[in-house]
């Protein structure tokens, strides 16, 4: 039995391992296909962008510009989908196809998702406890080893640090169905706005999929955070 459960384990960090260190590298290859193919429409992402905040959020949403490549993002604090130099400058399918998603963001956003607003207070509140998991493990590791009398106390904060290591992953984990919903809504903004012909939309799709690879590998990347095996994570 012992044997069988070392050989689940040894499997599922190799599957793992495969996952996270597959899932960054096919993005990119995913997104420089789609970023060679240009639209049909002419426009930019950043021209895109201005035409869904104008058209369809009422001017509810801004957007913004950073250096950089691929770290697109959306801000429900500030209301602004903010858009890297690869996306807001050029007229491409995989430019277009980015506007969307985080686009798709600032919809779950306006129309009051449950999951996506316990999501982003879930955040606030794991960011700020993950300060105190490495203090309460190294402390519990030495009441542990130290002072055996004290042996329930080091126990009691080792417990406490996995059970943050426990929460942050698990949020991870919570984040992958809100970015798909993400795409969905992404997808269906292209449609409403008639922005992709069939061939264009086919290659959106296969650019939000490796998307949302990449935020699974970014789960499995967090629970192989102990073995340094694969580039870290951010916990929090």
């Amino acid at each position: 039995m012992i044997y069988f459960l070392i050989g689940a384990v040894v499997i599922f960090l190799l599957f793992a391992l495969a996952i996270a260190t597959y899932s960054t590298a096919q993005l990119e290859d995913t997104f420089d296909k789609c970023n060679n193919v240009p639209c049909n429409r002419k426009i930019t992402g950043g021209e895109f962008a201005l035409e869904l905040t104008n058209k369809v959020f009422n001017s509810k949403i801004s957007v913004g510009r950073t250096k950089g490549y691929l770290n697109d993002g959306y801000s429900s604090k500030s209301k602004m989908v903010v858009l890297s130099e690869a996306t807001c400058d050029v007229a491409s399918v995989g430019a277009l196809t980015v506007v969307a998603h985080e686009f798709g963001h600032a919809k779950q956003d306006l129309t009051n998702s449950k999951k996506f607003k316990l999501n982003k207070t879930l955040s606030k509140i794991v960011r700020i406890i993950g300060y105190f998991m490495f203090p309460f493990a190294i402390i519990g590791l030495f009441l542990f080893l130290i002072f055996p009398e004290m042996y329930y106390i080091g126990l009691t904060c080792l417990a406490i640090s996995l059970g943050i290591f426990i929460l942050a992953i698990s949020l991870k984990l919570a984040t992958i169905p809100l970015e798909k919903d993400a795409s969905k809504k992404g997808l269906q903004l292209l449609r409403e706005t008639e922005t992709f012909d069939e061939e264009e939309m086919k290659l959106a799709k296969e650019l939000l999929n490796s998307a949302l690879l990449t935020y699974i590998g970014d789960f499995l990347r967090s629970i192989l955070w102990w073995t340094f095996l694969t580039k870290k994570s951010k916990l929090f």
